[in-house]
């Protein structure tokens, strides 16, 4: 996670009334929803792939891929790019809402919390907010992402020299509605 004089800065994102978040050097842009084209075989999860500026995107539905209640898109519905091992993936999320710089030591491990969270690797505590932060190298299963690499070629790798640079971005940013990080 990225650190700065022990803190780590996240992306937070909302599904549901659930806060999540991601940290920022997995998080190469957030868009709003565009059209989706089915895949052939799709999992239960992934819903298809998108063109983001001439890559091929798989979308996950993260609602699905976490085990909650599915709910139908809207224009409010937005694509949170994520980049992890040399792969990038879109996941559908109700909302980002900003750029969070937390204390490292307020994260915890969710192995150490004694319960099996399904698909969150750690939870940030912030004040009187818990931020659920999900196992990223598991929103795509391996052998999917197999399916993919050969459906879609080297689209899937994490080639994103010509999208912006979130390692930049301050802690405290917003987002809109439109998808575009607001300074």
């Amino acid at each position: 996670m990225s650190t700065r004089d022990d803190e780590t800065q996240l992306v937070a994102f909302r599904l549901g009334s659930q806060e999540y978040a991601l940290p920022i050097e997995n998080v190469v842009q957030v868009t709003r929803i565009v059209a989706i084209t089915p895949t052939p075989e799709p999992s239960d999860y992934v819903k298809g792939v998108i063109n983001l500026r001439g890559k091929v995107v798989p979308v996950i539905d993260t609602r699905r891929r976490l085990g909650m209640r599915v709910r139908p898109y809207d224009l409010d519905t937005q694509l949170l790019i994520a980049r992890h091992d040399g792969h990038v993936i879109a996941l559908l999320v109700d909302a980002v809402s900003e750029v969070l710089s937390l204390p490292t030591g307020s994260i915890e491990p969710s192995s150490e919390l004694g319960s099996k969270m399904k698909g969150v690797s750690a939870v940030g505590k912030l004040a009187d907010r818990l931020l659920l932060i999900p196992d990223i190298a598991n929103m795509v299963p391996s052998d999917y992402r197999e399916q993919l690499e050969q459906v879609t070629g080297a689209g899937v790798q994490a080639d994103t020299t010509d999208i912006a640079d979130t390692e930049s971005v301050p802690a405290g940013s917003r987002v809109s509605k439109q998808g575009e990080w607001l300074f």
